[in-house]
């Protein structure tokens, strides 16, 4: 199948990217990187045919960024549009449309073949109804003999992703079964013409009947589409399979709280209430609500199981038993909401987002986190694991994350690191932070370098990186966290933040790992002679007015003096050397 696209899984992920899913090849060319959806990856098989791809892999010809970015836009609603095609098969109103032009053209050509031949008319009907009586034989060898060349086309035509369709498969044999209903239809057109008949036979085909006038509400908000008729519970669906599908899905973490909150919404209102039938006072009242929820009900054993309204009757029953759902945890709820009505109004299915408006602010104006003094820093640090020198063959993530979080500036997550992306051996000691499949980055300005601090390595992280890389892909193979979660909500984080909390319980700022990376933000802040742009930079942080277009990255030894300027006051680590 003839296509320009090229797929394949094998593209090194410490390119830097530009945009999602935008890289740069090392001959300076960009090229998109696309994701297949896992549901569809069975459709792209790898050379062996023993494994499949993972990403389709588009060149954009250009060595330009702002070029690149604006040609991928078009890019990923081509391959978004290709991916449709394989997931809704015959529900596609890409073959819908196929169909129609498949028919119209069928018609023309049998109309021009009658009117050219100097054959009788029994003689065309007889020849039209033995092509009739092989579609009416549903096998799929049949099938593919005579309409086989309709999906072929279809697919060469619409679908040219490279993907692959074998035979006898539910997504192929329900195309055949739709074309052949297409293509009776044709002949059964064309054999009354050819007979004369005043009387058409009846189009009987799915994919020719026209859509039905969506239903129009007398409410707040009014259905452009089928799928603004569906249920809440129907529409969630709806909205996951778009938003992962798109070129800028959500992570798995902000899913996991998205669906969480439509559930919510939806045992409120009802599953079965559609969706084009919720009002700005539904979003309130669902705001009132989560002002009397308790606060990480599905970690009460009691709670667990109940249903949204349940839970606030319960909250309402024991008012001093539970604490109150946080009014920061109440803002990013109704945010997630607004998110799925914001998509359903983008794609065309409500006129318009009843969320809007609708929202929390923070509980105050207070700094939400607060740098951690010296003597804090001195009283972490002097405590287990940290009380005493670590044995190279003892060292974890446990060891290491806290004090890379306060010499590097990184956030947790961004710890997760490949060991094909430390340069421990570099002129300049490194660490590359890119974007991998267990975990994301939180925006494009958080792929960055960031020089190994001289503290670091004078505690010897560059001879645990050497320890560590022939041991597997990771920096730390111990480091464990679900599917679902970020790695910083791994068991070892939740541990030390328990630990710190010990520590500092008159802290008035929230005392956590985090902290650590304002720590280092605040002291490189302090730091003489670093201009802000670097400092933004090592942060992870965008940079901000005309040179935002033309400052990719600083050079390697600019970076290092900056991050080498870094001090925690009369700090000492000596008792770890």
């Amino acid at each position: 199948m003839a296509s320009s696209f090229r797929t394949g899984s094998t593209m090194p992920r410490r390119r830097y990217r530009t945009m999602s899913y935008v890289y740069k090849r090392p001959n300076g060319l960009f090229e998109v990187r696309f994701p297949i959806p896992n549901d569809l990856r069975g459709y792209f098989p790898k050379s062996d045919r023993m494994s499949f791809k993972t990403h389709i892999i588009v060149s954009l010809g250009t060595r330009d960024q702002a070029e690149a970015n604006s040609s991928a836009t078009s890019r990923f609603v081509e391959i978004e549009q290709k991916f449709s095609v394989l997931r809704d098969g015959v529900r596609s109103e890409h073959f819908r449309s196929f169909c129609q032009y498949v028919y119209d053209m069928e018609m023309e050509l049998g109309s021009r073949r009658r009117l050219d031949s100097n054959r009788p008319s029994g003689v065309l009907d007889e020849d039209l109804r033995f092509v009739r009586t092989a579609l009416e034989n549903r096998s799929i060898d049949a099938l593919e003999a005579s309409v086989g060349w309709v999906v072929d086309t279809y697919f060469e035509n619409v679908a040219d992703a490279k993907a692959i369709v074998p035979t006898d498969t539910e997504l192929r044999n329900g195309l055949l079964n739709a074309a052949a209903d297409v293509m009776t239809d044709v002949y059964n057109q064309l054999a009354a013409s050819a007979l004369g008949h005043t009387h058409k036979p009846k189009i009987k085909a799915t994919q020719l009947q026209p859509r039905p006038e969506p239903k129009v509400s007398a409410g707040e908000n009014t259905p452009l589409s089928k799928e603004g008729n569906l249920s809440l519970e129907q529409y969630w669906g709806v909205h996951e399979t778009i938003k992962q599908a798109s070129s800028s899905p959500v992570t798995a973490h902000t899913l996991k709280r998205r669906r969480s909150a439509w559930k919510e919404l939806t045992e409120l209102l009802g599953m079965s209430t559609p969706v084009f039938q919720v009002k700005k006072a539904d979003i309130w009242r669902y705001r009132d609500a989560l002002a009397q929820v308790p606060s990480r009900a599905g970690s009460i054993i009691e709670l667990r199981d109940l249903s949204f309204p349940k839970r606030v009757e319960a909250m309402k029953a024991n008012p001093t038993t539970y604490k109150h759902l946080d009014l920061n945890s109440v803002g990013d709820r109704l945010r997630q909401i607004s998110a799925v009505f914001q998509l359903a109004v983008d794609r065309g299915h409500l006129t318009n987002n009843p969320a809007l408006g609708v929202s929390e602010g923070k509980k105050d104006k207070t700094p939400h986190r607060g740098a951690y003094t010296e003597s804090e820093l001195q009283h972490i640090f002097s405590q287990a694991p940290y009380d005493r020198p670590c044995r190279l063959d003892d060292q974890t993530d446990e060891f290491w994350v806290p004090l890379l979080e306060l010499f590097l500036g990184a956030r947790a997550s961004e710890l997760y690191v490949y060991v094909v992306d430390v340069h421990e051996s570099a002129e300049v000691p490194h660490i590359r932070l890119v974007e991998y499949e267990e975990r994301s980055l939180k925006n494009m300005s958080s792929a960055r370098i960031l020089p190994i601090h001289p503290e670091l390595i004078e505690l010897g992280f560059l001879d645990y990186c050497r320890r560590v890389r022939g041991e597997g892909k990771e920096l730390f193979p111990k480091w464990k966290f679900r599917a679902d979660q970020k790695p910083s909500e791994g068991p070892a984080r939740r541990r030390f933040n328990r630990r710190v909390k010990v520590l500092l319980p008159d802290r008035k700022h929230p005392a956590d790992s985090h902290t650590f990376r304002h720590t280092f933000e605040t002291a490189l802040s302090a730091a003489d002679g670093v201009p802000e742009r670097v400092a933004r930079r090592l942060q992870g942080r965008a940079i901000e007015g005309s040179a935002a277009h033309y400052v990719n990255d600083f050079p390697l030894p600019v970076l290092a003096e900056a991050i080498g300027k870094v001090r925690f006051g009369s700090l000492s680590l000596k008792h770890l050397s």
